[in-house]
C-alpha cells in the first residue's frame, strides 16, 4: 500500500496542469486617452480599448473632448479649442472650458469691422492678415470628477506685437469651475479611483481581487496585473500614462442603461480615427501552453 500511495503521487506530480481561470471580475481601466474594459470569469481573460477619455462622478459616467471652434474673417484668423464632457446615459453635452481669448478676440474684431463676415469651411483668408490667434487645448488626466488640461495661446499681429501663453488648469466636472490643485489631491474620490501608493507601485483593492500596478523599467511603461485572494496573478498588459484609474463595474453592478451606454461609447469612438483595439486570452482546453493573443494589449 505504501508503494501504491508513491506511485500516484509520482503519477499526479508528473502532469502539467492547466493553468486556473481568473477571478471573476469586470472593471474600466482610464489610463490617459484609452479606456480598456476588462472582463475576467473561468472561460478566460478578455480586455477591449477604446480611444474613450472617461470620467465618473455622482454615479454617472462622462465622456471627455475636445471641440474646435473657429471665428475668423477675411483678415482675422482666430481659432481655438473648447473641452466639452459628455455624459453617456443622456448624450447631454456641456462646456467645462472655453477658450476666452480667441472668442474674446473674434467678438472685439467683429465691432471693429461690423462690415466683416465670418469664413466658412471652404472661404480663403486675404493675404495681408491683421491678427492671427490660435489657441490650442490638451487634456492631461482625468482623476476621478477633476480634468487636468494645458492651454496653449498663441497671438501674431501685423503691428509685431505678439504672445504666447502656456497656462494649465484643472476642472471640477461637478460645478464646471477651476480648482485648485492641492484640493483636487484631498479629495478623497480622486484617492479611490487612483487607488493606495505611488506612481511606481499602486493597489485598487475590490472584495474579491486586486488590481495592482507597477512600474516596469524595460518597457518604461506600468505593467498591470490581476491579482487573486491567493497571490496569483494574470497579466493584463502595459499603459504608458502615469495617471491610471480603475472603474469597479461589479462594485456595484452596472445596471442595463449604464452598460448599454458605456458599449455605445466604446464603439461610437472608432469614428475619432483610431480602431478599437481588443486582446482576448482563453485557458486552454488542456494541459498545454496558451497561445499568444495578438493585438495591442492595456
Amino acid at each position: 500500500m505504501r508503494y501504491a500511495g508513491l506511485a500516484i503521487i509520482t503519477v499526479i506530480g508528473s502532469c502539467t496542469l492547466p493553468p486556473p481561470p481568473p477571478p471573476v471580475a469586470e472593471f474600466l481601466v482610464s489610463a490617459g486617452d484609452q479606456t480598456y474594459w476588462v472582463r475576467s470569469d473561468n472561460s478566460g481573460l478578455r480586455i477591449r480599448g477604446s480611444p474613450l477619455i472617461l470620467a465618473r462622478t455622482g454615479g454617472r459616467y462622462y465622456e471627455i473632448f475636445v471641440g474646435e471652434i473657429d471665428r475668423s474673417f477675411p483678415r482675422a484668423l482666430l481659432s481655438g479649442e473648447r473641452v466639452f464632457r459628455r455624459e453617456l446615459a443622456s448624450g447631454d453635452s456641456a462646456i467645462i472650458f472655453d477658450d476666452t481669448t480667441v472668442v474674446r478676440l473674434a467678438e472685439q474684431y467683429h465691432r471693429q469691422h461690423p462690415s466683416a463676415r465670418l469664413l466658412g469651411p471652404d472661404d480663403d483668408p486675404e493675404d495681408d492678415v491683421e491678427i492671427t490667434a490660435v489657441g490650442e487645448t490638451d487634456i492631461l488626466n482625468v482623476l476621478g470628477p477633476y480634468v487636468a488640461l494645458e492651454h496653449r495661446l498663441s497671438i501674431e499681429r501685423a503691428d509685431e506685437h505678439d504672445q504666447d501663453d502656456t497656462t494649465r488648469t484643472v476642472i471640477d466636472l461637478r460645478t464646471g469651475k477651476p480648482v485648485a490643485l492641492d484640493r483636487m489631491l484631498r479629495d478623497s474620490t480622486v484617492q479611490e479611483a487612483s487607488g493606495e501608493g505611488g506612481f511606481v507601485n499602486r493597489r485598487w483593492r475590490h472584495d474579491g481581487y486586486d488590481v495592482v500596478s507597477h512600474y516596469d523599467t524595460v518597457h518604461k511603461a506600468n505593467g498591470l496585473v490581476l491579482r487573486d485572494r491567493r497571490g496569483r496573478e494574470w497579466k493584463l498588459g502595459f499603459v504608458s500614462s502615469s495617471f491610471v484609474q480603475i472603474f469597479w463595474l461589479d462594485k456595484p453592478r452596472l445596471d442595463a442603461q449604464t452598460r448599454h451606454a458605456l458599449a455605445r461609447a466604446f464603439n461610437d469612438a472608432t469614428a475619432y480615427g483610431e480602431r478599437i483595439q481588443q486582446v482576448s486570452r482563453k485557458n486552454p482546453p488542456h494541459p498545454r501552453s496558451p497561445s499568444k493573443a495578438t493585438g495591442r494589449q492595456t
